[in-house]
């Protein structure tokens, strides 16, 4: 047997065509939620194109693979909404159906292993609840650091007024944003924004 029997031979085993839709979709999921690195797109196509293959040559049951892609669309979809982990959970349980289904049971036919199923379930439900939202929040940030350093030098209004030990806020740039000041400043009086400490911004009185 050369090798690329044996390598046909090992992608049609069950358990290798499952791991590799699987870690093909977790990287879809990376992929879409952040983009730009390529090295996640990368993967899921290797993975995706293998999983392909040995669910063609086992031929997988399209209920069960429909049921797996919906799994993964509910954990992507948990992480942008605040569902608070329903999402999560009914994830998880597509998931499992779906895999149970995707190689049905027959006589002397291929299955995957429960254990192995198992596992996969609640490794995507803890990646889903911790990962995931974690990239997210981190993303979120750097949207808001990137937004706050546009506003250096820009001029706005004191909607709530500031203290020296407090911050207030005000309308820079549009937006609604938390504001600190080395002297107290009231409402109403135009601004400047002269720093950035973190997601405040400092700023100093154009007006008496």
């Amino acid at each position: 047997m050369d090798i690329a029997q044996q390598l046909f031979t090992i992608i049609s085993n069950p358990n290798i065509a499952y791991l590799a839709l699987i870690v093909g979709l977790l990287m879809l999921v990376v992929a879409v939620t952040t983009p730009g690195t390529g090295l996640a797109e990368v993967i899921a196509i290797i993975a995706l194109a293998v999983a392909a293959i040995g669910l063609v040559q086992l031929s997988a049951n399209f209920a069960g693979l429909v049921l797996i892609i919906a799994a993964f669309v509910l954990f992507a979809l948990d992480v942008t909404t605040t569902s608070h982990g329903a999402l999560t959970l009914g994830g998880a349980a597509a998931l499992f159906a779906g895999s149970l289904l995707l190689f049905p049971a027959r006589e002397g036919g291929p299955t995957i292993s429960l254990w192995l199923i198992g596992g996969v379930t609640l490794l995507m439900v803890a990646v889903s609840l911790v990962f995931f939202s974690a990239l997210m929040r981190w993303r979120t940030q750097h949207r808001v650091d990137n937004a706050a350093q546009t506003t250096l030098g820009q001029r706005g209004v004191v909607k709530t007024a500031i203290a020296p030990l407090k911050n207030g806020t005000a309308q820079i740039a549009g937006q609604l944003w938390s504001v600190s000041a080395d002297e107290a400043i009231t409402t109403g009086v135009e601004v400047e924004v002269i720093g950035q400490e973190g997601l405040t911004l400092k700023v100093k009185p154009l007006t008496a």
